[in-house]
């Protein structure tokens, strides 16, 4: 699949970004103003508001609606409440001055009345704090009876809680948005790739996702400026955050923005992420290829744990498939007599493999992230088809156990 803009897919077709942009649309169409909580480091903040705008227009049949955007800082600069301000900015200059406070008509009454934005859906974007909430109370007292009377959506940063009512619905990003969305968009783009494999595939799909949150924008990025085989995510994450177009990108204090976390040297928290994804890619692969190992080898452990007392977390193990990488290395190291090993496995090949597997798995139950060298080793390991479950027959295979010198017949 080839799609032009990654930034129109994630709005249109991505299912959490999509359910926002339908949910806005459907709130508008039933004549409601609606509060979107967005976070301030929202993806494609311009893309989203053309979606909801598109998806508006394709679902409604009074096709003169004209959607208004209005910036709450920068238009608003002599800090008007938000019923002197529309009118100021849509209102003829009589209806403008004609509105008195002290009349019994309320200012919102007085802007349906005189029609002011009639057949307009103002976007009021750059809201927070408390020019939120005057926007917030303003429209709580608009009620609007049709589209064609005008509808307000408050694009506000962070959370503003406040109850629904009957021409009021609150949206919120979080709500709609998680970064399991970003994973499957990841994935999409990945899709694309011819140079990493399947399990490379879905090993930077998690991580990016983990990485980067919610922020799809940076991810997509992030998945153009890394080679994942060679470098830590953190270096294509540096590299993101040294670029002008992401300067403001995770500028907030409270935020816990990836770019944040890197320019405040957080980078604890960032390598807490990746080793997150490590822990839901990688382990099962290296649990997958321990059973392979196993099975493979089946009989000689089967033999090994028969002749010896082999003891794991207080218990004597007595099936082969349940002996971890740490036994299994435990056995292979560990003599008996002189020379004489509780567990002998012919192949070096599989021995060296067992101990790699083993530090590996240590690394991630010891909550460290595994290098790039050794996450290629596992990925690329497993693409070659090595984790293949192999079925062995006792019957079948038969050692000579004192010609491989590792027949043990005391219990240690």
């Amino acid at each position: 699949m080839s799609y032009v803009s990654w930034e129109e897919f994630w709005w249109n077709n991505i299912t959490g970004a999509h359910s926002l942009v339908s949910a806005v649309a459907v709130e508008l169409l039933e004549s409601k103003n609606v509060i979107l909580n967005v976070p301030s480091d929202i993806p494609w903040r311009h893309s989203m508001r053309s979606a909801i705008c598109t998806y508006f227009q394709e679902k409604n049949d009074l096709r003169d609606i004209l959607i208004q955007p209005v910036d709450a800082v920068d238009d608003n600069y002599q800090l008007q409440e938000p019923g002197r301000f529309i009118l100021s900015r849509f209102a003829p200059s009589a209806i403008s001055k004609g509105y008195r406070e002290k009349s019994k008509v309320t200012i919102q009454d007085y802007i349906s009345q005189k029609g002011v934005i009639k057949n307009q859906i103002i976007w009021v974007k750059g809201l927070s704090g408390k020019t939120a909430e005057q926007w917030v109370k303003f429209c709580k007292a608009f009620s609007p009876s049709s589209i064609a009377d005008g509808l307000f959506v408050l694009e506000i940063q962070g959370e503003l809680h406040t109850a629904d009512t009957k021409h009021i619905k609150t949206i919120e990003f979080y709500e709609c948005v998680s970064s399991y969305d970003v994973q499957l968009f990841n994935s999409f783009i990945l899709d694309e790739q011819r140079v990493y494999t399947e399990n490379w595939k879905e090993y930077i799909s998690a991580t990016a996702a983990l990485v980067c949150g919610i922020d799809a924008e940076v991810s997509e990025l992030l998945l153009r400026v890394t080679d994942f085989k060679r470098e830590s995510p953190i270096a294509g994450i540096q590299r993101i955050a040294e670029m002008p177009d992401f300067e403001r990108r995770g500028a907030s204090e409270v935020s816990d923005h990836v770019l944040w976390n890197i320019r405040n040297k957080r980078n604890t928290t960032i390598e807490h992420n990746i080793w997150a994804a490590q822990v839901q890619v990688l382990f099962p692969l290296i649990e997958m290829e321990r059973v392979a190992i196993i099975q493979k080898w089946y009989p000689q452990i089967k033999e090994a744990l028969d002749a010896s007392t082999i003891q794991q977390y207080g218990e004597t193990i007595k099936n082969p498939i349940d002996v971890e990488l740490g036994t299994l290395c435990y056995m292979m190291s560990h003599r008996v007599n002189s020379d004489l090993y509780l567990l002998y496995i012919p192949s070096e090949s599989d021995r060296n493999r067992i101990k790699f597997l083993h530090e590996c798995r240590n690394r991630l139950a010891h909550v460290s992230c595994c290098s790039p060298e050794q996450i290629s080793e596992l990925l690329d390991i497993a693409a070659d088809g090595r984790i293949a479950v192999l079925t062995v027959n006792e019957e079948s295979v038969k050692i000579d156990r004192e010609k491989e010198h590792c027949y043990v017949t005391k219990t240690c």
